[in-house]
């Protein structure tokens, strides 16, 4: 084995022993942050206080509850409420958390399903007697009361009387602060709060333009992708498509050694600040998403190791892709056509992501992202920086990363297989690591994989990231701006 041989097989022995560390850290800072939140609304609970700031209902229980909504007020009723209804009905299985089953009645309700509603409600409140360590510890307090409002709903209606429900405001307090949209929807149900009927309705008309939008520019691109992989697959089997990378780079061995920098500095990073804050105070507040940006950019200081040996930055860039290949509008142009040769692929990422959902337990296969729960309660300041991070700092730095030095090593590596395998091991290998590193469940790794495998031929054919760049800032900028349509 030559010594550059035992270099590469070094640097893969410490990347995968990154990738498994910071998995494993992940999962224990998770657990950490969910544990001290338990411990802290228990401490609230016991000293009779109501918590303030920190709704037991999850980003996505208000997504689907306001995605209800919208149902319900965009057509004939007893037409939107059949469809409402199949809408909530996931919502209700017994393999949802009680919160999700508990959200899931309050809809019901709003739909005029208030007998349906009582039932479900007493069903999750025996279930949670039974395991009290399944829900909240304010959750039967809630469920409770909202079924005392939906029995009042009911009696009022049996006797045909208009009157508004009446509400303690120490009750009505008490399911804002800990069911947030859900309590206010709940509460304006039973006894219509003109205000937040008001707010409502703004938020359904910018719901279902922001729906609207957003399907009209994923099918118009995904079609014209669509012809476009045709186009690809047809010049790659003619072999008349470019080929910018069919040459081997002159980094080598030092191209995984950049990654295992790259690496080693953001585990650093993230138990230097995962001691001093949680990952919600990390994405919430001015400073601290500033800080977040710098701290994302600050381990791309790996991209110098190899000017140690002896190599040119100009070298490192031409070989990592930091250049206009045909000039940057004609590659800038080009990532809008990727983005769209993006979507047919995510759908087959989808389809496997459906398989995996049936496979793995409900709390395995949940696909969510932190910056969901930092959008929904942050302000305008806050959203934009969010934004930018997610449509300009996370693309810019992960497709040099990702595409740009992994996924030329991997073709590197392979090059001897012939183009299509070494593309189809270069592609799938860096996807993988790519999806699996992002704190966004199991069920999600498929199509993140398959977005960067997009990316990745991208790459191939262009030889320049700012294609990549500009598609993935386009599909995270598209699903920040869907995300905080529905936040509100």
């Amino acid at each position: 084995m030559s010594k550059s041989q035992k270099s590469v097989l070094s640097a893969w022995g410490v990347i995968i022993s990154c990738i498994g560390f910071y998995l494993c850290l992940d999962l224990i800072f998770a657990s950490g942050e969910a544990a001290e939140d338990a411990e802290a609304q228990a401490i609230e609970e016991v000293a009779g206080q109501e918590v303030e700031d920190d709704s037991m209902v999850g980003f996505k229980d208000v997504i689907q509850g306001k995605m209800v909504s919208v149902v319900l007020a965009s057509g004939p009723a007893q037409m939107m409420t059949g469809i409402a209804i199949q809408q909530i009905q996931p919502m209700l299985d017994v393999g949802q958390s009680p919160v999700t089953n508990l959200c899931a009645a309050i809809l019901l309700t709003r739909a005029g399903e208030d007998s349906n509603a009582s039932t479900e409600i007493d069903a999750v409140i025996v279930r949670v007697e039974a395991d009290p360590e399944s829900a909240p510890p304010a959750f039967l307090n809630c469920a409770r009361i909202v079924q005392m409002l939906i029995q009042q709903k009911a009696d009022a209606s049996a006797a045909s009387t208009s009157a508004a429900t009446a509400i303690s405001a120490e009750d009505a307090k008490f399911l804002k602060a800990n069911l947030d949209w859900y309590g206010e929807l709940m509460i304006s149900t039973v006894s219509p709060d003109p205000a937040f009927e008001g707010a409502l309705e703004k938020s359904q008309l910018l719901l279902m333009a922001s729906l609207f939008t957003f399907g009209f520019i994923v099918l118009v691109a995904g079609l014209g992708g669509f012809v476009w992989l045709v186009i690809v697959a047809v010049r790659w089997t003619a072999n008349t498509l470019a080929n910018p990378l069919r040459e081997p780079t002159i980094l080598q061995e030092s191209l995984p050694w950049i990654f295992v920098g790259w690496f080693i500095a953001v585990i650093l990073i993230a138990v230097a600040v995962g001691l001093f804050g949680s990952r919600a105070e990390r994405l919430s507040g001015g400073l601290a998403l500033a800080m977040q940006i710098g701290a994302m950019f600050l381990p791309l200081i790996a991209l110098a190791l190899p000017m140690r040996s002896g190599k040119s930055w100009h070298q490192i860039r031409l070989d990592i892709g930091l250049h206009c290949g045909r000039g940057f509008f004609r590659e800038f142009f080009y990532g809008v056509t990727v983005y769209g040769t993006a979507i047919p692929i995510v759908i087959v990422g989808a389809i496997f992501a459906l398989l995996l959902s049936l496979i793995f337990p409900q709390e395995l296969a949940q696909a969510s992202h932190p910056i969901q729960k930092a959008l929904a309660d942050g302000d305008t300041s806050q959203r934009v920086l969010l934004l930018f991070i997610a449509a300009v700092a996370a693309p810019i730095v992960e497709e040099i990363i990702f595409r740009g030095v992994l996924f030329v090593h991997l073709r590197d590596l392979s090059r001897r297989w012939g183009r299509f395998l070494s593309f189809l091991f270069s592609a799938l290998g860096s996807s993988l690591i790519f999806a699996a590193i992002h704190p966004q469940g199991i069920i999600f790794i498929p199509i993140l994989g398959a977005l960067a495998v997009a990316f990745c031929l991208a790459r191939e054919m262009r030889g320049s990231l700012i294609s990549c760049m500009v598609a993935h800032g386009i599909n995270n900028g598209l699903v920040v701006g869907l995300n905080i349509a529905m936040a509100g």
